[in-house]
């Protein structure tokens, strides 16, 4: 093989390339694009924000409160959506009215409490099982990621280790063959 088929294969290679960057669908903060928007929070932020609810939950503090003490804690848009929640219970609005100012992601979190206050039970074992769900679905979700990533790779990894594999091991032994028959003739 030349160095003009061996061109040839990379250049089709860089072709077939997927056009949008693949690392940043798995970066542990993901890049909004098309929309100069900076850093998101991580899958789990939420999560995180359930545990923490818990443990303030868990130490007697009532849940106007600690909602307020996890949203100082945890910063960022998170932080403000827990705020905004505990400046709506503080203003006397009842809890779906209070939990309607935040995204659908912190719906676990609303249903657990709900549910706890509804049963007339602690709510840190709900938030906590809520969290463990969420970071459940958050690891198959990179686990489909990552299987999607390893059938992607097959096509640009198989036209630079064909060209290889030929040059080093199906080249080498057809002119060994080639040498030995054209000798014995």
């Amino acid at each position: 093989m030349t160095p003009v088929w061996a061109a040839l294969w990379c250049a089709v290679a860089v072709l077939a390339w997927p056009k949008r960057p693949v690392a940043w669908r798995w970066a542990g903060r993901r890049r909004v694009q098309g929309v100069d928007a900076g850093w998101r929070e991580p899958e789990t932020a939420v999560a995180d924000a359930m545990e923490h609810l818990a443990l303030a939950l868990s130490g007697g503090v009532g849940v106007q409160a600690a909602l307020r003490e996890v949203s100082h804690a945890t910063g960022g848009a998170g932080g403000r959506e827990l705020a905004a929640v505990s400046t709506a219970l503080a203003a006397g609005a009842d809890d779906d009215a209070a939990w309607a100012r935040v995204p659908a992601r912190w719906d676990p979190a609303r249903r657990a409490l709900g549910l706890a206050s509804y049963a007339g039970v602690a709510p840190a074992d709900l938030l906590r099982g809520a969290a463990a769900d969420l970071r459940r679905d958050a690891l198959a979700r990179v686990e489909v990621e990552t299987a999607k990533l390893s059938v992607r790779l097959v096509l640009p990894l198989g036209l630079a280790f064909l060209p290889a594999f030929v040059l080093l091991t199906v080249v080498p032994v057809v002119t060994a063959v080639a040498t030995s028959l054209t000798e014995q003739w």
